[in-house]
């Protein structure tokens, strides 16, 4: 009798460990979802090991023509179970099933929107888009609605009703919670201002600042904020600086309690900070170097291209802990955090790998090679891995 009681205790045991959701290995699989512009397509990765084995792509073809979408980036809202990407080449945003990666619904934002980076604010199921940085002059972000299932135009943030000349606007990111609940930040990539906004009222109204910085005059500024994070009530930019005003790349750090900037980083002038993400478990953020093609070197060479892991204490102080260059990295743009935060992904758009680092030591645990494949009958030839984004 005894031992009968074991057997169905034992049974009972397995029985419940096959039916916990969370003991399945889809559910522990994490998915790295890589955008690849040389070929229309978006890549979905296992990151549970360093090999990043590939489990399926998924081909971008929005407009239903011959254009190049050019997947450019993509956000996730895993509570609701989507995922976003944007295609830059022909306007449109699209909205996919987590589970399932299959497509659910587009919008198109219009042929001249060049679509860029997405903040996601998951409380009010909506979508912040902005434009990529070089390709015009856009002074507002575009919104989406998907509180119904679908994609819906919910209008237009825009910046020139408080500063006329708010314009290019490309940085962009939603955090949540903040001392100032769900807040959104903004940043002008040609006139070197930021916007603050806090999305927990009907009426957004945007609060605008300058960047500040030791030059003085029109031509003063030009820091080019590419990217910005946030992170435990603080705001952390990446920007490009500008050699002819004798500005380096650096990061800058800013309260987002009082909107006063508390430190800065400087890099190199080759450097070129890039996209920038924070860990999700310890007060450091990650910034991608893409590096000058032939600043140091002759041909596709980058120099300083790599990582940078900068730590930050109580007061927004900033201190780089490590930082991975190398020649053979080359173009490195988007970058992913593991949910553990032991890993880094990187995308590189020279060569269409991906990278993963050791975020403790800096060290490059593996490349992946030819993930991002080249068009050579497009006139994206020249470029492939673009934005990642991994489940949590």
């Amino acid at each position: 009798m005894f031992l009968k009681f074991i057997l169905s205790l034992s049974f009972l045991l397995l029985s419940s460990c096959d039916d916990d959701p969370a003991s399945s290995s889809e559910d522990l699989m994490q998915k790295l979802y890589v955008c690849d512009e040389g070929s229309d397509r978006v890549i979905i990765l296992d990151a549970s090991s360093d090999n990043l084995s590939q489990i399926k792509t998924i081909d971008i073809n929005f407009a239903d023509n011959d254009e190049f979408e050019v997947p450019h980036y993509i956000a996730i809202d895993q509570s609701s179970g989507y995922w976003f990407v944007t295609a830059k080449g022909t306007g449109f945003v699209g909205m996919f099933d987590l589970n399932t990666d299959s497509l659910i619904n587009t919008f198109n934002l219009g042929p001249d929107s060049k679509p860029a980076f997405i903040g996601v604010d998951k409380n009010n199921k909506t979508l912040y888009v902005s434009r990529g940085a070089v390709t015009g002059g856009d002074d507002h972000l575009y919104v989406l609605n998907y509180s119904s299932g679908l994609l819906q135009d919910a209008g237009l943030l825009d910046f020139t009703s408080v500063v006329p000349y708010f314009n290019q606007v490309h940085a962009l990111s939603i955090d949540f919670p903040t001392i100032r609940g769900t807040s959104l930040i903004a940043a002008s990539y040609s006139q070197d201002l930021f916007a603050l906004t806090s999305l927990e009222n009907d009426m957004v109204t945007p609060s605008i600042y300058p960047f500040e910085t030791e030059q003085e005059g029109a031509e003063s500024a030009r820091i080019k904020p590419l990217t910005v994070t946030q992170k435990d009530n603080f705001i952390f930019f990446s920007c490009h600086g500008n050699n002819l005003n004798n500005i380096p790349g650096h990061i800058q750090s800013w309260s987002l309690t009082t909107a006063n900037q508390l430190d800065t980083l400087q890099l190199s002038f080759s450097s070129k900070p890039w996209h920038i993400t924070p860990s999700p478990n310890s007060n450091e953020i990650f910034t991608v170097l893409k590096g000058t093609q032939g600043m140091l070197q002759e041909g596709d060479v980058y120099a300083e291209a790599g990582l940078s892991c900068l730590s930050y204490d109580e007061n927004g102080n900033l201190t780089e802990k490590w930082r991975n260059t190398s020649s053979d990295f080359n173009m490195l743009h988007g970058i992913a955090i593991s949910s553990d935060g032991s890993r880094a992904y990187v995308s590189s758009m020279g060569n269409g790998s991906v990278l993963v680092f050791d975020t403790s030591s800096g060290d490059l645990l593996n490349t992946i090679d030819g993930i991002g494949m080249y068009n050579q009958d497009s006139e994206q030839s020249g470029k492939t891995l673009s934005g990642l984004a991994i489940t949590q």
